[in-house]
């Protein structure tokens, strides 16, 4: 048995933040350097704690072979696979929307959010000649489109034209496109698209060509939204994205980050799947693993926090944008 401990870089930082505010600190007012030092040796003081408590269990390890995730050797082989993978051109840093915490400043990649289901109002807003349903009525200063459902009879004569909408600094013009994603069942079966905000008109800004406009900035912080509302139902119930830390609401955000590309990855192991390489009992995690390798979308493997390794890359700090 080959014993070893993980510096669980958010993990950590996160207990960490929790005791400097029992303190009355902030990691925002500390110098990074400085954090990092406080950090490691009150994750140096634990791992003694763990390796102590392991070894009175009578745990049978080779303790001549102890690991730590902050070893030099460890940390070369991180640096060599991030290479590996720039070599390989499945690593790219772009921007593209992410799970933005406000509390902690940092992106999350999916596995470190959790979904959860939430009531709130349903804003019906005018747009133009349009009456559309949202639950975000305060990202309408970042709207670039408005779309329908392709099959949608209500809307056709509306497709590929532009239309003025009301906002409460002036008017302004959108174009109606048509996608398949739009839910003709849904509210009205007309939604506004906010490419910079929403992972899915996100997706529809790239198939249709959309500008993003971001109106939110990294705390959560934007200008007074509009008005314009023509009824608001109360009890929409839909699931929300939070952090698996913190329970905050995540921010949808375009920022520049580190990305791993994975579908090059999920292919191979999809065919292995469907040619019966690979087996499954019981059968139905067959098509679970299916899905979610089928749409699997590319990896954030970047965070914006002091502890851990940091990418072993140099970025223009102009280009860079503060990340």
């Amino acid at each position: 048995w080959l014993p070893g401990t993980d510096h669980a870089g958010f993990e950590t930082q996160v207990v960490y933040e929790k005791k400097l505010e029992k303190e009355g600190r902030s990691r925002f007012k500390m110098e990074p350097e400085d954090l990092y030092k406080e950090i490691s040796d009150f994750t140096l003081s634990n791992k003694k704690n763990i390796v102590d408590q392991v070894k009175k269990m009578g745990a049978s390890c080779d303790w001549s072979r102890e690991k730590f995730t902050l070893d030099e050797d460890v940390i070369k082989t991180v640096h060599n696979t991030f290479k590996k993978l720039s070599d390989d051109d499945l690593l790219y840093r772009g921007k593209r929307i992410v799970n933005w915490c406000t509390k902690h400043q940092t992106s999350l990649s999916e596995l470190e959010t959790k979904s959860e289901e939430q009531t709130d109002p349903l804003y019906y807003i005018k747009y133009g000649p349009f009456t559309l349903a949202t639950v975000r009525p305060e990202t309408r200063f970042g709207d670039t489109a408005i779309a329908v459902n392709p099959n949608d009879e209500r809307y056709k004569e509306y497709i590929g034209k532009e239309v003025e909408i009301e906002t409460n600094i002036g008017k302004n013009k959108l174009q109606v496109i048509a996608d398949n994603f739009v839910d003709p069942e849904f509210g009205t079966g007309v939604v506004k698209v906010t490419p910079a905000h929403d992972p899915n008109d996100f997706e529809m800004g790239l198939r249709h060509n959309l500008e993003t406009i971001n109106v939110i900035d990294k705390y959560g912080r934007m200008n007074k939204n509009a008005g314009l509302i023509e009824k608001i139902d109360e009890d929409y119930k839909h699931a929300v994205k939070k952090c698996y830390k913190c329970e905050s609401i995540l921010e949808p955000s375009i920022m520049p980050q580190w990305f791993v590309k994975m579908q090059p990855l999920a292919k191979p192991i999809i065919e292995d799947i469907k040619s019966g390489n690979i087996k499954y009992v019981p059968e139905n995690y067959k098509k679970i693993t299916l899905h979610w390798l089928e749409n699997i979308n590319d990896w954030n493997i970047s965070r914006q926090i002091v502890w851990g390794i940091p990418i072993p890359a140099k970025i223009c700090e102009k280009c860079s944008e503060g990340f």
